[in-house]
């Protein structure tokens, strides 16, 4: 079942992120959240073009995406970022399928976002391919733009208009 998060799900969303934080390439983060940090970014979320869902599966939160402001000028309010995490113990079953699916159908339901946009690690294929499953396309690599576990990463930017 998707649903869209609640306060109590934060918990849930810091475990399964910080996971990634530090054990993957995937976030450029490298401290993982505490409970304050992911408070207010689920605070900051929680308006009608910056929605944050999960995933549940027997009342567990196992995966979650977020629709988050691009940038922060006005310029940019229709356009958005999106991210996407599935819990390490449930990928392979179709759950970021169902979300970015999910996610993609309320975007295009709303007047208020024309512009999606995935910034992915260059070498996460599989995101990569998830986005352009759904007709991302392709808006240029930024190479060498951060550094994780003592390696320069580049990212991929990939944009779908609604």
């Amino acid at each position: 079942m998707i649903r869209t998060a609640t306060l109590d799900d934060v918990s849930s969303i810091n475990k399964i992120y910080n996971y990634e934080v530090t054990n993957t390439t995937v976030t450029f983060d490298t401290q993982p959240r505490d409970e304050s940090s992911g408070i207010k970014w689920f605070l900051a979320h929680n308006d009608s073009n910056h929605p944050i869902f999960v995933y549940v599966i027997d009342d567990k939160v196992v995966g979650y995406c977020s629709l988050s402001p691009y940038r922060f000028l006005d310029a940019y309010a229709q356009t958005v970022e999106i991210s996407l995490y599935v819990h390490k113990e449930y990928r392979k079953q179709g759950i970021g399928k169902d979300l970015c699916r999910y996610v993609l159908d309320y975007a295009k339901n709303r007047d208020d976002i024309h512009n999606i946009i995935a910034v992915i690690t260059s070498d996460n294929e599989k995101s990569i391919n998830l986005f352009k499953f759904f007709g991302f396309e392709d808006g240029g690599t930024i190479p060498q733009t951060g550094r994780k576990f003592g390696k320069l990463l580049s990212i991929t930017n990939l944009y779908k208009i609604i």
